[in-house]
Parts: structure tokens; sequence; C-alpha cells
């Protein structure tokens, strides 16, 4: 995420009361990874993260973002008004406001360099922009999901900002998405937190936390099937409670945009027995949260959120899922495949369990 400064460099153009001019702009499609070869040249950056801002900035403007199309439509006066990501821009150069989340993808502000893969600053800025683009493009437009299940989409801009070399500007990327109301999941957690433990009386009680975890998993579930974008980071910090409890997934520069991507969306590969349902949560996520690792690990991002005893017993976790999907509306999820009914590893499960899989299609273990 681009908004957040990763350097040490004392000055940025990013103070409120700054006015910019903004333009519309394609982003370039993804690149690296499962999508086409990186398309910017391997650029050596000596330098370490103390630089000083010429450095940086001469960096940028030596190899700026990558260019698609040049700039074009109207320009519009957009004026920052708050903290970080909050920004004011005037729609079609008419009277009225719209306060809007930008997240600007400013490569001066990102590491110098990726330890894993060697980009550099600009390249890293340029992936999370066509990533995260893009799976906006796709989403926005997909019933029930744009402005629903992630922030509404207000399109790619750019925009030129001054350097400290005469006559000389640097161009920078952003998007801009509706503002979401209420706290992410970690922003809950974090508030429950005194003496680096999370105190379980302060957080949401359990039936709240517990509804917010099945909204976020069949969120997640529609954006990937219905808008083929699979998120890739279900942390709680990407996941936004609205104060009518609704949950708003977030943050995608790290999506599996599938139009864009070698791989072919699941329910295209015939190859892997596609259906033409969505999977259903209990396959998705058994015995798992929705993040890295099981919920029995206590470095899991979502093991605070969860109930502690899930945490002693994960055969909990399991019952849960099985009680929040084991009888969903027809047409809503793909039966579970024989090969997760009749997997050994159930046989180690409790016979509440394997009783509930029975009736979901597991095959008797034998007297």
């Amino acid at each position: 995420m681009a908004t957040a400064t990763r350097t040490s460099i004392s000055s940025t153009p990013y103070r409120e009361g700054v006015e910019l001019r903004i333009r519309k702009h394609i982003p370039p499609e993804p690149f690296g990874g499962g999508y086409r070869s990186v398309p910017r040249r391997k650029v050596g950056f000596s330098q370490d993260a103390t630089s000083v801002d010429l450095d940086r900035v001469a960096f940028a403007l030596e190899n700026p973002p990558l260019e698609t199309e040049p700039p074009a439509g109207e320009e519009h006066t957009f004026t920052i008004t708050g903290s970080k990501t909050l920004r004011r821009w005037h729609v079609d150069g008419g009277d009225k406001a719209v306060v809007c989340l930008a997240k600007i993808y400013d490569g001066v502000y990102y590491p110098s360099e990726n330890q894993d893969n060697g980009w550099d600053c600009m390249t890293l800025a340029d992936a999370d922009y066509a990533i995260e683009a893009w799976a906006y493009e796709t989403m926005q437009p997909v019933e029930g999901v744009g402005a629903k299940l992630v922030p509404e989409y207000y399109g790619a801009w750019t925009f030129a900002v001054a350097t400290n070399r005469p006559g000389r500007r640097r161009w920078v990327r952003m998007l801009l998405l509706q503002i979401v109301r209420g706290e992410t999941v970690l922003t809950k957690t974090r508030k429950a937190t005194e003496d680096d433990a999370v105190q379980q009386p302060l957080l949401p009680d359990q039936e709240s936390r517990l509804r917010v975890l099945r909204d976020t998993l069949e969120a997640d579930i529609s954006i990937f099937w219905d808008a083929e974008v699979l998120q890739g980071d279900l942390s709680p910090r990407n996941v936004m409670v609205q104060p009518d409890d609704s949950v708003v997934i977030i943050d995608f520069n790290e999506a599996v945009v599938y139009p864009f991507h070698y791989r072919p969306h699941p329910k295209y590969d015939g190859a892997a027995g596609a259906h033409p349902l969505p999977p259903s949560p209990i396959s998705r996520h058994w015995p798992f949260a929705p993040g890295a690792g099981n919920f029995a690990d206590p470095w899991n991002p979502w093991a605070s959120w969860v109930p502690q005893s899930w945490l002693e017993n994960p055969e909990l976790a399991a019952e849960w899922l099985l009680e929040t999907w084991g009888s969903p509306a027809p047409g809503r999820y793909a039966p579970l495949s024989d090969y997760f009914l009749n997997h050994p590893a159930h046989a180690q499960r409790s016979k509440k369990i394997q009783a509930a899989l029975e009736q979901l299609g597991r095959k008797p273990a034998m007297k």
C-alpha cells in the first residue's frame, strides 16, 4: 500500500491543503508472479532506506512509472483535506465535492528494493498499482460485489508533482475509492488489547464476532467466484466492519485477477473438475482460519477474534463450519467432493464431526 511512508524522506508532497491536478489514467496490465513478465528493466539501487531526498527523487525521475496511453480527459482539482489517505476531489469540474480514500503508489516512499525478487521501488509501486487497479476494474461492475463487498471504485488517476530539480516534475499514480465507514477487525482487536494481551471482555460479543467471520468467508468466496478475483490476503487488517456490522473487503494489491493470470479460473478449469457453483466454505477453510495457519496457532492473525475454546480444541472450529454451511440454500455452493468427504484425515475427527460429514455424503466407516 503506497500511502504509508516507508523511507526516512523528511518532506512529502501529500500534506493537508495541497492541491493537485489529476487526470484519468489507464493502468498497465498486472505483471510478475503468475502474470506477464516484468516489463521494466532491472535497475540496481545501491542506496539504502536512509538515502537523502535528492537521491530517491532522482531515481524516480530516471525510472518513471510505466506508461500506457497518455493521460487524457478533463483535469480535476484534487485537494488533500485529511491525514494519510483522506482526500477531496471535485467531480467533472463542478461545485460538488466528494470525499474519497486515495491510494497513492509513489515509488519514492516504497522500500528501495524487495529482497525476495530484487525489484526496485518504482517497480514495486507499478506492480501494486497494476494489480489493485485491475482488481477494482474487474470487481466494480459485478452485481453484488462492486460497491457492496468491496469499496466503490472511482477510477485510476495520475498527477505530476514538482521536484527540487528546476523544471522537472515526476508522475505518480493513484486510485480513488469510497471511504468505508467503520473499523477493521484488527483495529477492534487492538482496542481490546492491554499489556500486549487481548482482553476478551473488551471485544465484541462472541456471536457478533462469529457473524463477522461468517460474512467475511462468504464475501471472499463471492468475490472469488462472481468477480473472478482472489483477494489473497484475508487478514483482519483487510476486513472492514461497518456500523451496521456488514463487512467490506479491502486491499487487493496481492490479488489474483484471473482475467490476467496464467491459471484459468477454477469454474472454467475442466481438468480440475470445474463446477458451476462456488466451493463451500467448509472445504475451502477446513479446518483453518481465513488467514495463514491453524486456528490453534497463536500466531494466526484471527486467533484473538475466534472463540478461545477453538484454540484449545480445533474440533470446535470444524463443528462451526459444518453447522454454518452444512445445509446451504439449494444452488448456493457446490456439493462437497468425494475426495474431501472421504479424506483419511477425517477418520481422526470426533464422532460428531464424522456423523455430520456422513449426512453430507461421507461413506460410513467400516464396522
